[in-house]
């Protein structure tokens, strides 16, 4: 698989994520006999955000959260492949600059 292939095939990945959240779901109690409830934190513009979740969103929730890990995962596998990409260019580009510099300076001058 090329280069353009594999990062095609991840941005196809990433436009069938549908649902994203970020943060951490975190499931708390009061006591042994307390009901237990959940919150989302998240970091937002330097600041941590919390919201409290009812349990019957919870599901939903973590499937987003795991949208948002994916998508993660994804963009950082696109980068990986971009920047060596863009690294191996840079050297077939060098290769072929030296290549030149070269010729003309092993050249014998032309008699007038």
């Amino acid at each position: 698989m090329t280069y353009h292939q594999h990062r095609e095939q991840i941005l196809q990945e990433m436009n069938t994520i549908t649902r994203m959240e970020r943060g951490k779901l975190c499931c708390q109690s009061r006591g042994p006999a307390a009901v237990p409830f959940y919150k989302l934190q998240a970091w937002h513009q330097g600041k941590n955000h919390t919201r409290y979740v009812p349990a019957d969103e919870v599901p939903a929730l973590q499937q987003a959260l795991a949208g948002h890990q994916r998508f993660a995962q994804l963009a950082e596998e696109f980068i990986t492949l971009t920047v060596a990409q863009t690294r191996q260019e840079a050297v077939a580009e060098r290769k072929k600059n030296s290549r030149r510099s070269r010729l003309s300076v092993t050249s014998k001058p032309k008699p007038s």
